[in-house]
């Protein structure tokens, strides 16, 4: 770990967006790059590139009612020169002869505020930055209720040196193995009814506009087994220490999913925002559904 220098690597992953329309800037996300089947996506947000709730469908832009047309993606670039070692912005078309250039989920669509965009680093990126998230780090941890979770992004536009991420810190706030259900209704009977059920966990953090489509890393400090996360261990087991499978007294980090902060207004009031799971991500790389324009009815 350099001492003069970026000090996570983790810092490293994600990039802000920008979002514009014909008129200019109308608002700042997050995004990061994915890697699957050796294939490169940019994952974001629905809505960072529709302009609605990806519910409601209501527009974001209150005032001007304004909808995003292409989108930058401010990426770690060497240029020696004019600026030397900085971020630039690279556009990124969100739609291609009036169809959009992302995949959605298969099923949700746009209910799953979640897209990826097939796309290779632009030559230039400096090879280090804007590694895909899910290939920073091979270790597995255990992913439990409580556990730490950082949502690396760019609050209200904020970014330190050339452009890094903040780093807001929350906890799992639900058990991250079952999906989540949206404005559900108290049911005698199980949990929640005439809600609508999504493939995420929820978190309870307080981030602010900018950090959408934020990777989000879990954190665990203690002992596991690294091959086989949720196995009990035992301790006074005559293997227990020679096994290289075992971290003892470790603190590792996993990436487990997108960060969302548009959820129900429940939601939204007991302050918990969505991390839309990895397998999710995945089906969406896999699938390569086009996504429907946000613009057009049917």
């Amino acid at each position: 770990m350099p001492e003069y220098g970026i000090r996570s690597r983790y810092s490293q992953s994600p990039f802000q967006i920008l979002i514009y329309d014909q008129i200019g800037l109308i608002s700042t996300g997050t995004g990061f790059f994915y890697e699957f089947n050796n294939e490169n996506y940019l994952i974001t947000n629905w809505h960072n590139v529709s302009g609605r709730h990806f519910l409601t469908k209501e527009k974001l832009d209150l005032k001007y009612g304004r909808l995003p047309t292409y989108i930058e993606a401010k990426l770690a670039t060497d240029c020696p020169e004019s600026y030397g070692f900085t971020t630039q912005s690279y556009r990124i078309e969100i739609y291609q002869e009036f169809k959009p250039t992302w995949f959605e989920h298969p099923t949700l669509g746009s209910n799953c505020d979640l897209i990826a965009i097939k796309m290779e680093k632009p030559l230039g990126v400096t090879k280090n930055f804007h590694v895909p998230s899910n290939r920073i780090g091979n270790t597995r941890i255990p992913v439990k209720p409580g556990n730490t979770v950082f949502v690396l992004g760019f609050p209200k536009s904020i970014s330190v040196y050339i452009g890094l991420p903040i780093w807001k810190s929350g906890y799992i706030a639900s058990e991250p193995f079952y999906d989540v259900t949206i404005d559900g209704k108290v049911s005698k009977i199980g949990g929640l009814e005439s809600g609508i059920k999504l493939p995420a966990f929820f978190i309870d953090t307080q981030t602010k506009e900018g950090m959408s489509g934020s990777p989000v890393f879990a954190n665990y400090i203690g002992n596991w087994n690294m091959k086989n996360p949720y196995q009990e261990l035992n301790p006074d087991s005559p293997d227990f220490k020679k096994s290289n499978e075992i971290a003892i007294g470790e603190n590792r980090l996993e990436f487990v999913g997108c960060y969302s902060g548009r959820v129900g207004k429940k939601e939204e009031g007991a302050t918990l925002g969505l991390c839309w799971k990895e397998d999710t991500i995945k089906v969406i790389c896999e699938q390569k559904k086009i996504g429907r324009h946000p613009q057009v009815e049917d």
